[in-house]
């Protein structure tokens, strides 16, 4: 591990936009077709019969109903969105937001839904941003903390490319040839270029290689720190880290103005996943977490997935374990799972005899 000396990067916040994360509502299905929410420790039917669609997004839960209504069930309460309109949903761990017909919704603070944008093309959902293309104004806009910013305009017949991060955006300016960074109600440009395989923002940091040298360079909650000399082979960014293969086959990891070096070779593969780092080293199942590395099971597994600080897995019986903020659990010891689903701080499966089963707070709970 290795510190970084800051480069000033010049960039005025408005604010932030911490949140916190509470039990995530977890969907099931029961066996008599009905549509029941796991929240807090406690089973409700919230719906008679199976909705159409369940978007499942960390600590909300939209679903268009039997009778094609869009409904929210957050904070243990159900809201009405929308009555028999077909919609295009997109949700993440704070925010959703729909396409109704030409216009852009989102829920209202008070009930309900509220229009952003009447006419929309693009659109995508990050915890605390909301990007979209506005037809009708020709721009892009942001919506952030309860404001909508006009970023860039679009010049009729063509489009601006744009790249989202959970609370980051980057903005291709091709005329210019450079890339500008929206991050916490400030629009800045951060480096030269239009290759959109040089830069990738993540959650509160972005990597990126200017077009006129390879050093690779880090933004991280507005600093800027240079990493690499020279440009890595491969990287990837996540909430708050960066993973990268250097230009000597070298695996590090950027988190917290430290460098970790994780291996001195390249794994076999790796992935990014929210705030951890996922790797396959000679098969062997290995995370990143809080500066360490953990294995996590001598053989790669055939299921394995992420949500915040955790990752689940089905071992080579398939049986349910999870790690998360550096510590194990053996969720089910009951072989032959066939799959699961993970949130920010429940795993739920399905056990062999039918029964759902939800892991929260280190107990499980069970719905027929």
């Amino acid at each position: 591990m290795r510190g970084l000396e800051k480069i000033g990067f010049g960039l005025f916040a408005l604010g932030c936009t911490p949140n916190a994360t509470g039990q995530a509502p977890v969907p099931v299905i029961s066996k008599y077709g009905q549509l029941v929410v796991f929240d807090a420790g406690t089973f409700t039917q919230v719906e008679p019969r199976a909705p159409k669609a369940i978007y499942q997004g960390g600590d909300k839960l939209a679903y268009l109903s039997d009778g094609n209504d869009l409904k929210l069930y957050a904070d243990h309460r159900l809201t009405v969105l929308e009555r028999g309109e077909t919609v295009e949903m997109a949700v993440s761990r704070h925010l959703l937001a729909w396409r109704s017909g030409p216009a852009l919704r989102i829920p209202a603070a008070d009930g309900g839904a509220s229009t952003i944008c009447r006419s929309v093309g693009r659109f995508a959902v990050g915890d605390s941003i909301i990007v979209f293309d506005d037809l009708m104004q020709q721009q892009i806009g942001v919506h952030w903390k309860g404001r909508t910013f006009p970023v860039a305009d679009i010049m009729p017949g063509g489009e601006v490319p744009w790249k989202t991060g959970s609370n980051t955006l980057l903005l291709y300016d091709l005329d210019r040839r450079r890339v500008l960074l929206f991050y916490r109600g400030t629009l800045s440009t951060l480096c030269n270029g239009t290759d959109m395989s040089r830069s990738e923002p993540g959650g509160d940091v972005v990597a990126f290689l200017d077009e006129y040298d390879d050093i690779f360079r880090i933004f991280d909650r507005g600093e800027e720190y240079e990493v690499e000399p020279f440009a890595p082979t491969d990287f990837q960014v996540g909430e708050g880290l960066v993973a990268w293969v250097n230009s000597t086959g070298a695996f590090r990891c950027y988190q917290g103005g430290q460098i970790w070096d994780l291996m001195d070779y390249a794994p076999d593969a790796f992935w990014v996943r929210d705030s951890l780092v996922v790797f396959r080293d000679v098969n062997r199942f290995k995370v990143f977490c809080k500066g360490a590395v953990e294995t996590l099971d001598q053989q790669m597994p055939s299921q394995w997935a992420v949500s915040g600080a955790g990752i689940a897995w089905l071992d080579g019986q398939q049986r349910l374990n999870l790690f998360r903020e550096g510590e194990r659990s053996m969720v089910s010891r009951e072989p032959g799972i066939r799959n699961f689903g993970i949130h920010p701080s429940v795993v739920v499966y399905q056990s062999n005899s039918g029964e759902y089963k939800v892991w929260w707070n280190g107990k499980l709970y069970s719905h027929y």
